[in-house]
């Protein structure tokens, strides 16, 4: 019952809080909206620009197949000359996998016959851009199948298949874009992480405040554990932070028509975790440090550090692969490699890594809290 109370007082007293409100929420509507007009040439037709992106691949076919090597050399003229994507080969599957281990290519096909079968392996820094070469992979074995159905049925129709110049048949399906994120959808993403990055200054000053103003002594004064209270504060600017992210959510979805997905449950969970993190952080820093100016001024130098190493502004992989490695570091690059992936490619297995990023993080920053929150007794200072 305290702490429902404490969740309260706390709820109230950040919904009265018109001028923060208004900027958590309609500063990211209005970043999404200026970026997303600003770089749709960028993310033209809702796809991101291909030109860095780099195939390495092996035909391991015992006495060759005409039929599919025909079908791929067309596949990759028109990947190549009209998206960007350059491909090589490599008869060594060892150094392919050894290629793509180091990261100096996107994704390593490895093909194979008797069935006929491609086996890709991925740069684990490309994020969803490897998915571009999935789909058009994918979309190139259905091209393929029927190609090889009426090329056995009819083989004078082959012929004139393997006559044809044109990659007319393979532009229709060599890349799904439906799939890949435009200018809006991908900002509404990364402004949205961006904006609950800065609740961790909301966690920060919800401990703070209270010490500033002399107050945590009176309220212990009463039957309230330091546990209580604490607990009470941290869950109380969770929930309004993670109301004000689902206000940008909703916005972008039904405004801007920006694409969520269709999984908008493990989103939720994705921007509930995420939330969770910020705010402890904060919580976290306002017992180490006691000077408030430093707290807040570390808060504000790393948290667009961090937002630049998640990509928050760029695609992280047209960050350079310095750059990509680095990454590793930033809790945003998680939660935004999570996101994408799981709208734009249906994976699964980067959002469980950030859900599991996120509950770490908060686990140990709450901890950190609790466990200095009790070493000062007065009023936290």
């Amino acid at each position: 019952m305290v702490i429902a109370r404490i969740i309260s007082k706390e709820i109230k007293q950040r919904f009265r809080d018109y001028k923060t409100n208004i900027l958590m929420v309609l500063f990211p509507m209005v970043l999404i909206i200026i970026l997303g007009a600003a770089f749709s040439s960028v993310f033209e037709n809702g796809s991101i620009d291909t030109g860095d992106i780099s195939v390495l691949y092996t035909i391991d076919i015992e006495g060759g197949d005409p039929v599919f090597e025909n079908a791929f050399n067309t596949f990759r003229q028109y990947m190549s000359d009209v998206m960007g994507i350059q491909f090589e080969e490599t008869p060594d599957f060892k150094k392919g996998i050894s290629e793509i281990e180091d990261r100096r290519f996107t994704a390593y096909l490895h093909i194979t016959g008797q069935p006929l079968r491609i086996d890709m392996y991925r740069n684990e820094n490309s994020g969803f851009i490897s998915g571009i070469v999935e789909n058009a992979v994918a979309s190139f074995l259905d091209s393929y199948a029927s190609i090889n159905i009426v090329a056995r049925s009819n083989p004078a129709v082959l012929s004139e298949i393997q006559q044809f110049d044109d990659t007319s048949r393979v532009r229709v399906t060599a890349l799904d874009r439906k799939k890949q994120p435009g200018s809006t959808d991908y900002y509404a993403v990364t402004m949205l992480t961006l904006i609950l990055m800065y609740a961790s200054l909301t966690g920060f000053w919800c401990i703070r405040s209270e010490v500033d103003e002399k107050t945590v002594p009176r309220v212990l004064c009463a039957p309230v554990r330091r546990y209580q209270y604490l607990t009470g504060k941290i869950l109380g600017n969770i929930f309004v932070t993670v109301i004000q992210g689902f206000v940008v959510l909703l916005f972008s979805r039904l405004v801007l028509k920006a694409n969520w997905g269709e999984d908008l449950f493990m989103v939720s969970v994705l921007i509930i975790t995420y939330s969770v993190m910020t705010v402890s952080l904060g919580a976290a820093l306002a017992f180490i440090f006691r000077s408030a100016e430093l707290a807040s001024g570390l808060l504000n130098a790393l948290i667009p550090v961090f937002v630049f190493l998640g990509g928050g502004y760029m695609p992280i992989y047209a960050l350079g692969d310095t750059i990509s490695r680095i990454s590793v570091i930033s809790p945003v690059r998680w939660i935004n490699t999570g996101l994408l992936d799981l709208i734009y490619e249906g994976s699964y297995f980067d959002a469980y890594i950030s859900v599991a990023v996120n509950l770490g993080f908060s686990v140990l920053f709450i901890s950190v809290a609790a466990h200095l929150s009790g070493k000062r007794r007065n009023g936290y200072a």
